[in-house]
């Protein structure tokens, strides 16, 4: 009797996923790199495949996603398009908590109906995702503007007000003038001619806050590193001027330096304990060596804002006495 051979026919030898993958990327589009890679794969029993196929599904998902976000933050922008206004600039600022170092403001004109994907509050985002950010914001943008109030300034006038400064520097500084603000809810009186919107968390609600909020960020962060070669006591590298532990701690450890808000009340606290005779001593040292009538008056304006809790009425007296005779020299002066 005969035995009939059993026919083991070949399998047929599929193309590695390497190649199919790279083909799909020569599409002009991740869809159609989608579909592609569904027509190939079918019937490819490989487990492999069935990744390689939802890892595309999943790029489409995220950059659906994506556009979703940046139609979300693009409402405002267009509600302000659909009132007629061409320039519309997304302000805001950085730096109003900390202890030291200056609050800088950014203000952003996008081109209509334009974004750039990843935009957030820049509180939202890590540090490499700002610094990537930040020069795409730059290219994308018809203007970006930046503007700065000093440790002085903030001492002179109160943070809220010197935050608003900076905003209107930073706006100022734009080569493009804006017809329309939104502003992240703070309101700028002084610019009271051009139209604006406060808008509360604009900075997570409108692409151009967004955006003036991560070259705002930046641009303080960057200038604090600077700070830190110049004063690396304070570890400003770490923190960037806030109240931290390890800040608190060198404040005690070093006292103040120039670049410290005065009327911050750890500040306060700390000339309170390492200046020689105390605030009192420190503000006194301050009126003798104003060197103008006007460097007179927001010293003694500082005093009022920042140092009455901190001074007996005996010194405060003195003070005024100081202040009052500097005054009149300068008032005899030609």
């Amino acid at each position: 009797m005969l035995t009939q051979k059993k026919v083991i026919l070949p399998v047929r030898k599929r193309p590695p996923l390497q190649e199919i993958e790279a083909q799909a990327q020569k599409e002009e589009s991740i869809p159609k790199a989608l579909d592609l890679l569904r027509k190939l794969l079918k019937d490819d029993p490989r487990s492999a495949a069935k990744r390689l196929v939802n890892k595309f599904e999943k790029k489409i998902a995220q950059d659906e996603k994506q556009n979703r976000r940046v139609e979300e933050l693009l409402v405002y922008e267009k509600d302000g398009q659909a009132r007629g206004f061409k320039s519309i600039a997304g302000v805001d600022e950085a730096g109003r908590g900390p202890l030291a170092g200056p609050v800088v403001a950014a203000a952003v004109i996008f081109p209509p109906d334009s974004s750039l994907n990843g935009l957030d509050d820049s509180k939202k985002l890590t540090e490499n995702k700002r610094e990537e950010l930040f020069p795409k914001i730059h290219e994308r943008a018809m203007s970006v503007g930046v503007g700065w109030a000093s440790s002085v300034e903030i001492d002179q006038l109160n943070i809220y007000r010197a935050a608003q400064l900076a905003m209107e520097r930073a706006i100022e500084a734009l080569a493009v003038k804006p017809d329309y603000l939104l502003t992240d809810a703070m309101p700028l009186p002084r610019l009271s001619t051009i139209p604006q919107k406060p808008i509360i968390h604009g900075d997570a609600l409108s692409a151009s806050i967004a955006a003036a909020s991560i070259i705002a960020k930046v641009t303080r962060d960057r200038h604090m590193m600077k700070l830190h070669e110049k004063y690396p006591a304070y570890g400003f590298e770490n923190h960037k001027g806030y109240g931290t532990a390890e800040h608190l701690e060198a404040l005690k450890e070093q006292g103040i330096c120039l670049e410290h808000r005065l009327t911050f009340a750890p500040v306060m606290e700390t000339l309170s304990q390492k200046a020689p005779g105390g605030p009192y001593g420190f503000w006194s040292q301050k009126l003798q060596l104003a060197e103008s009538f006007s460097e007179l008056q927001k010293v003694g304006l500082q005093i009022k804002r920042a140092a009455l809790p901190y001074l007996s009425a005996e010194e405060l007296e003195r003070l005024r006495e100081l202040f009052r005779g500097k005054r009149e020299q300068w008032e005899r002066k030609p």
